[in-house]
């Protein structure tokens, strides 16, 4: 069995494309490029792919990642021809490489995300001290109980920078906890900068951009291709 590491941009309008119409999509590019994918067994086999740490709808990404499995040996190139031959506007692959194959997929071994966010229509955003406090809480909606509760998020926070202000918005950088069962939302975190700093949130005109995903290791954040 063989497994290969596909790079993806995701903007414009494609951001609104869902978690499934977007697996729906690249099944499709699979299909049409004559790529033999691995399939799952069982009743309902389907094909063996994997969307690492899908993004909310609305989110662009610069750095996004795919995961085929395949009992066929391609070429990186090959491969990255045949799945962009059928994409839309606003969306393409960028890199293939093959990684070594293992039971679980990348999803377990991702720990963080790096995303630049622009907050219109706010300023003097007080990221420094926001962050500096001992507890960090954000208000999320808990999956069980359907209910908004507040979360001490702290620990989840690796950095949250301003990159740039002006009379339209704030630009942050933010690398957070992106982990499963542990992943932070950076609208979740800009409303509570927001709420912190008296600055206004508009979740409708917000702007988030995913740059990159990490793996840990050795203490340091690296590129979840370059961990293999």
């Amino acid at each position: 069995m063989r497994r290969y590491l596909f790079g993806f941009y995701k903007k414009d309008n494609m951001r609104f494309i869902s978690h499934l119409d977007l697996q729906r999509l690249f099944k499709r590019c699979i299909k049409k490029s004559g790529i033999k994918p691995a399939y799952s067994q069982g009743f309902n086999p389907h094909e063996k792919i994997n969307i690492v740490h899908p993004l909310s709808l609305g989110f662009e990404t610069e750095m996004d990642y795919f995961e085929l499995d395949s009992e066929v040996e391609y070429t990186p190139q090959q491969l990255l021809d045949g799945m962009n031959s059928a994409l839309p506007e606003g969306i393409k692959f960028t890199f293939c490489r093959e990684v070594p194959f293992a039971f679980k997929n990348s999803s377990s071994k991702v720990e963080w995300s790096e995303y630049i966010v622009f907050v219109p229509s706010s300023q003097n955003l007080n990221a420094e001290e926001f962050i500096m406090q001992d507890v960090v809480n954000i208000f999320k909606r808990d999956k069980k109980t359907k209910t908004m509760v507040e979360k001490d998020v702290k620990n989840w926070i690796s950095q949250l920078t301003i990159v740039d202000e002006a009379a339209d918005g704030t630009m942050l950088r933010m690398v957070l906890r992106s982990a499963p069962n542990e992943t932070l939302n950076p609208v979740n975190l800009t409303e509570a900068l927001c709420r912190f700093s008296g600055q206004p949130f508009d979740k409708e005109r917000l702007r988030v951009c995913r740059l990159n995903m990490y793996v840990v290791i050795d203490g340091n954040l690296v590129a979840l291709p370059e961990s293999f």
